[in-house]
């Protein structure tokens, strides 16, 4: 009989353990970050632009604590590292948007890994720009749901979902949207971490034709119109998640926040804006666009709304993008390891009161700049070099881009001699202050000299990835051949492949980390001319193998490198993807569990052996036998 009661006993704790269990889970706050893609401070109607309608966003910000003085990088990929790590980019070996430079360090501890630990369901979709190869993938990151969208195909996208091919149809703004709306609605009864990553409004500016002929019928260009469409349409689809959220009853439950990327582009490729339409589309004035460390390249808006829990309000102290990864872990109470260093601070309570800092606010150019003998006039910023350890050491402060923003003062450094402004007083950035604040000139510019140095000799700023062999078993392994560790003298990087192969003796070598060893078959992707006359050899630490290149027929290059609109004649058609890109077999490799590099050469060439910049290396593609 007691040993009965035991058992009933101990049915009903499990019972009532559970139910306090969900209702403690239930109570935890989902949170949901909305980005959008070079929506400048002055593209909703909020912040005075009286042509756009944002309605959606209008009703966010008058329902959000606004910060206005928020900022992050000048370009994409910096801001997504520091969003997802809370760490400034250059730390998480992100320092630039192409060339293998857009790769997310794989010991950073991104904010979708903390959040599932502590119990929530994560879902991110659309544009990631944080590492296009296995184990950089937001699958592998911490994200249990997952669309990577290819970049910038507003129609028709071709992308991953959890690593599987996937064609949507329509506009992408408005597919990728109802993915989040999807994944909102599956997982309503329980806490869930959500990244609706928008490609829109960057170039190439397109938009279903009503949105277009809406700013049309009001007077405006072409090009203009379609800019204005393409957000008009962003807004919608914005609206469209949030009202799903208050339909689903989880408005008062549920963490918003919504920020850009950076600041605004004044072109998109086939057209851009004029002058005059520049100006009326910056209505406050701020100087500078995307790319430029000015105001107008790396304010953006910032709202964090928690319905009946936040009260509306400006805060009007400088915040920076590495801020929010502290606050959302601190708003939701979640410990963040010590062994995560991060560079922002949580700005909120839990109240929604303001945490104030004195700390400074660094600002880097997505391009570190060295000595100009590395550079060549198919790269004249020097935006694709591999960093090898002598061209970092080339990195000396005093050419870099950069700068600090402390109390009311900016320090800006863009190559030349450095400017100090009071941005309380000259938000535009127009008339120095430095006549009558020397002491506050030196001071800043001492600061952010001693960050840049300390950064540059961090063991992990300025790396290229470690191309991952074998990951989870995966059959087929891909390297991008615009993401060397070294290149020999005459080889030019580009942002999406490696050119200006000809002579004997040409190679590159690539980061390598072995998951499953074994025999693997070697294919080059690759738009080479007369490619039958060159014969190349790949190599690891313990096997070689060589052969002339052959055309196998095999066109099937991977959903990403087909759905890479630089690789196509006509940036808005897939199917004009180019005839001379062709794949070769080299021959099969063994690698080994300790194998770190994995090295390409150009052994032998028929006829002249000069370098042609047409001849260019495309992607190295490892399959498992």
């Amino acid at each position: 009989m007691n040993n009965i009661l035991f058992r009933i006993a101990c049915f009903l704790m499990v019972i009532l353990f559970s139910s306090c269990s969900n209702n403690v889970e239930k109570e935890r706050p989902n949170i949901l970050i909305i980005q959008a893609d070079d929506l400048g401070y002055d593209d909703i109607r909020l912040y005075g632009n009286n042509i756009i309608e944002t309605p959606s966003l209008d009703k966010l910000g008058e329902q959000s604590i606004q910060f206005d003085q928020f900022y992050l990088s000048s370009v994409c990929a910096p801001t997504r590292a520091a969003l997802l790590t809370g760490r400034n980019f250059l730390r998480t070996g992100v320092s630039g948007v192409h060339a293998g430079r857009d790769y997310v360090n794989l010991d950073e501890t991104i904010i979708a890994e903390v959040f599932k630990d502590a119990g929530y369901t994560t879902g991110m979709w659309g544009k990631w720009h944080s590492g296009k190869t296995d184990g950089y993938f937001p699958w592998d990151r911490g994200f249990d749901e997952a669309y990577y969208a290819c970049l910038y195909n507003y129609f028709d996208n071709t992308g991953l979902l959890n690593g599987e091919p996937v064609q949507t149809k329509g506009f992408t703004t408005d597919a990728i949207t109802d993915m989040a709306i999807s994944f909102v609605k599956k997982n309503k009864d329980k806490p869930f971490f959500a990244y609706m990553s928008h490609l829109a409004p960057h170039n190439p500016w397109r938009a279903p034709e009503s949105y277009i002929k809406k700013y049309l019928n009001k007077g405006l260009s072409e090009p203009m119109a379609t800019l204005y469409g393409m957000i008009d349409n962003l807004d919608f689809n914005i609206g469209r998640l949030l009202q799903t959220v208050e339909d689903e009853g989880l408005a008062e439950n549920t963490i918003i926040v919504f920020l850009s990327d950076n600041g605004p582009w004044i072109r998109s490729y086939r057209f851009g804006l004029t002058d005059e339409e520049w100006q009326e589309r910056n209505v406050n004035g701020k100087r500078g666009m995307k790319g430029t460390n000015w105001e107008n390249g790396i304010h953006s808006p910032l709202f964090i709304r928690w319905t009946n829990k936040f009260a509306p309000k400006h805060i009007n102290e400088p915040v920076k993008v590495e801020d929010l990864y502290p606050t959302l872990c601190n708003l939701v109470g979640i410990t963040i390891p010590d062994s995560i260093q991060l560079s922002g601070q949580s700005l909120l309570n839990t109240s929604g009161s303001f945490i104030a800092s004195e700390a400074p606010i660094y600002v880097a150019a997505h391009n570190p700049v060295g000595d100009e003998d590395y550079r060549s006039e198919k790269d004249e910023y020097g935006q694709a070099i591999p960093f090898s350890e002598e061209y970092i050491q080339s990195f000396k402060f005093e050419k870099q881009n950069l700068a600090i923003r402390k109390g009311a003062y900016k320090y800006v450094q863009d190559g030349e001699a450095g400017k100090l402004f009071d941005i309380i007083t000259n938000p535009t950035e127009n008339e120095s202050a430095l006549s009558e604040n020397k002491e506050q000139f030196e001071s800043l510019q001492t600061q952010l000299g001693e960050w840049f140095e300390e950064v540059k000799t961090q063991e992990n700023s300025f790396t290229m990835p470690v191309f991952q062999i074998g990951y989870k078993q995966n059959t087929t392994s891909y390297m991008y051949a615009c993401a060397p560790q070294s290149i020999s003298k005459g080889l030019i990087n580009k942002e999406h492949f490696l050119a200006n192969w000809g002579k004997v003796g040409d190679e590159v070598t690539y980061n390598i980390k072995v998951h499953t060893k074994g025999k693997y078959e070697v294919f080059l992707v690759h738009k080479i001319k007369d490619y039958e006359k060159i014969c190349f050899q790949v190599s690891s630490s313990t096997s070689v193998t060589k052969s002339w290149l052959n055309d196998t027929g095999d066109r099937n290059f991977g959903t990403l490198i087909e759905g890479e609109s630089a690789y196509w004649e006509n940036f808005d058609l897939k199917e004009t993807f180019k005839k001379d890109i062709i794949k070769s077999k080299l021959g099969t490799i063994q690698l080994h569990d300790d194998d770190s590099e994995l090295k390409l050469e150009l052994l032998e060439k028929k006829g002249s052996c000069e370098h042609e910049w047409e001849n260019q290396l495309i992607s190295i593609e490892l399959r498992k036998i």
